[in-house]
């Protein structure tokens, strides 16, 4: 077992922002702030064993906080956070605690409310979904409400095509209609040493395993580096490499093509359509690997 240089990785730092409150003269907040959020999803993994998932999934978040609090600590308060390293670096990956700890001020936490929006769904190359909403048991005091989500056939969400999204409305929310373009499958990713056409399995050697592929405006890269638990942010260039110093003796690689558009409409302080869309490699690395 090789050893893993975490210890020599930066780590990404706690993104924390405004939330529009302001304190009183004699340091007590004032009253807290509500804002309106929205993240839609979209996710697709191909895996050359296990066969390839797909699935969408929508909130719509009201926050409310004091202090320090944000929207991006609400995301993590949820699970639907994505932290990325700067461009051309690794981070370890880290999760952050939905709720506060002992002793931790309960007002750096925000109180996370999911709303029901009414129905919501999906269009791509003619075809539609609709996702199921779901709710959501409060058993932190600190997120309730519905998340909209459905797992299906990756036929139905597919790379490289424009999606609509369409949201029914319900009382105090607007209905939605909008449109994202999705990146490329990451099928087109070429990675030197990966066996001819793609089928899954790498021999790693040398400093580095080196990626290229197709670049477009906006679309990154990024790959997860399984066991060491590392990610890394290769960028837009078309090109970029992780240090076979993170492998173990044998893994998996996670090669990401992400996409994101702002959302921008009535009543929505902030949001985005995030598309990630994956494929996994399997490695093998050093003498283990050239013996297979």
């Amino acid at each position: 077992m090789r050893l893993s240089p975490l210890a020599l990785l930066p780590v990404i730092p706690a993104a924390l922002g405004c939330a529009g409150t302001v304190s009183g003269s004699d340091g007590v907040d004032a009253e807290a702030s509500a804002k309106t959020s929205a993240l839609v999803a979209i996710e697709r993994t191909t895996d050359s064993t296990q066969g390839s998932r797909a699935e969408a999934s929508a909130r719509f978040l009201r926050v409310t906080a004091r202090s320090s609090a944000s929207t991006d600590d609400a995301m993590h308060a949820i699970g639907a956070a994505l932290d990325l390293p700067a461009v051309g670096t690794c981070a370890a990956l880290s999760t952050r605690a939905a709720a506060p700890s002992n002793g931790t001020d309960p007002g750096l936490v925000p109180v996370v409310e999911l709303l029901d929006v009414g129905s919501v769904s999906l269009e791509a190359a003619g075809i539609e979904t609709r996702l199921s909403p779901r709710q959501l048991p409060d058993v932190t005091d600190v997120v309730n409400g519905v998340v909209y989500s459905r797992a299906t056939d990756p036929l139905l969400l597919p790379a490289g095509a424009r999606y609509v999204v369409r949201v029914a409305g319900a009382p105090g929310f607007d209905p939605i209609e909008l449109s994202a373009l999705a990146p490329a499958d990451p099928a087109d990713l070429r990675i030197a040493g990966e066996t001819p056409e793609g089928s899954g399995t790498l021999t790693a050697s040398g400093s580095s395993v080196d990626l290229s592929w197709t670049a477009r405006a906006d679309d990154v890269v990024y790959v997860d580096v399984r066991p060491s638990g590392v990610r890394c942010a290769l960028g837009d260039t078309g090109t970029g490499s992780v240090s076979t110093l993170l492998l173990d003796d044998e893994g998996t690689l996670i090669i990401h093509r992400l996409h994101r558009e702002s959302l921008h409409t009535r009543g929505i302080d902030s949001g985005e359509v995030r598309f990630d869309f994956a494929r996994t490699v399997g490695y093998v690395f050093g003498l283990r690997g050239a013996r297979r």
